[in-house]
């Protein structure tokens, strides 16, 4: 399985909700898989990934989101330098959550992901305190 460093948080708190029926769909297959088997093998990435994949903003394998000032791409980076991931490295699903609680922390979050238009609604927050 493929992942980008920001959906490590967006799956944290995902409440079945998302752009459209086939990306919500998508999105709850990869959350229900980790959820069910943590030793998944995952190769974290900061560009587009199995979530992606039926995603609106996915054009031939590119986000049309990362042409912003504050790109995608520098939210997965972000994120895969807080909790200590390169991208292209692998590891199991419950080193990676392991990883995200030693090192990630709201204050972390909320600054990684101010830009993001599904931060007001407090899932994903929620979700890091759920893991804790």
């Amino acid at each position: 399985m493929i992942i980008r460093g920001h959906h490590l948080l967006c799956m944290l708190g995902f409440k079945g909700l998302g752009y459209d029926e086939e990306f919500i769909k998508n999105m709850d297959k990869v959350v229900e898989k980790l959820k069910n088997d943590d030793d998944v093998l995952i190769k974290l990435v900061d560009s587009v990934d199995n979530i992606c994949e039926k995603c609106p903003n996915n054009l031939s394998g590119v986000c049309k989101n990362e042409h912003h000032r504050d790109s995608i791409k520098e939210m997965d980076d972000a994120v895969l330098k807080v909790i200590q991931i390169r991208p292209g490295e692998s590891m199991k699903y419950s080193e990676i959550a392991t990883n995200i609680k030693l090192f990630m922390t709201e204050d972390i979050m909320n600054d990684i992901c101010r830009n993001c238009s599904w931060k007001g609604y407090g899932y994903c927050v929620d979700g890091l305190k759920n893991l804790r």
